[in-house]
């Protein structure tokens, strides 16, 4: 007779008849039929969607270089895509549309740099795509005075409007020496953004 009847002193199992050893199939044991390609396909395409939106989402803010963080640099291009991760995979979280325009760098990961504008908008652009060249925006609620000589209010060159994209020359002290255009002068520190307080100073 065919039959296996378990040993009665191993407890929690009842007695099996008429089932043939040949029959039971091992836990683990290599079965050699062919499993279905699709299937493995599909799977293994899903494990990669869930490591791509993991790196998206919980992403290790290391820094990998002796560069600053955080730091302003200037978007090199008219039009750069800031993704939610450190991935071209991840998906687009914001687009900036104007080049040499002011962002601070406040984290990075590999050849990948999570960036701000002045407004907090960004995310993870590539490290290509963001330039050394300094730039600041005019943050003044009114116009502002832009100086040939810093303090010096009775040699004025121009008037700056609020929120004007300016280049950034030097600092010294409160004042730092910007191009607007074809116009070069100096303003007060505290009416930039796209600066530190104590950037440039010895």
């Amino acid at each position: 007779m065919n039959s296996f009847i378990p040993s009665p002193k191993l407890k929690g199992i009842t007695k099996f008849q008429n089932i043939g050893l040949s029959k039971l199939k091992l836990l683990g044991e290599y079965d050699p039929k062919p499993r279905n390609f699709f299937v493995l396909f599909l799977n293994f395409h899903i494990i990669i969607l869930v490591a791509i939106s993991f790196v998206c989402v919980h992403t290790s803010l290391a820094v990998p270089n002796n560069f600053p963080v955080p730091r302003f640099v200037t978007i090199k291009f008219n039009e750069v895509n800031a993704r939610t991760g450190p991935e071209n995979d991840c998906p687009i979280e914001w687009v900036f549309v104007k080049k040499s325009e002011p962002v601070e760098v406040i984290a990075e990961f590999g050849q990948w740099r999570k960036i701000r504008d002045i407004k907090g908008e960004g995310g993870w652009v590539h490290s290509t795509v963001i330039a050394g060249n300094r730039s600041v925006v005019v943050v003044a609620k009114n116009p502002i005075l832009l100086l040939g000589s810093p303090g010096k209010y009775e040699n004025v060159v121009a008037k700056l409007l609020p929120e004007i994209r300016c280049s950034l020359n030097k600092c010294q002290k409160e004042w730092c020496q910007i191009t607007c255009k074809s116009y070069k002068g100096w303003v007060a520190r505290k009416f930039l953004w796209g600066v530190y307080p104590e950037e440039f100073d010895s």
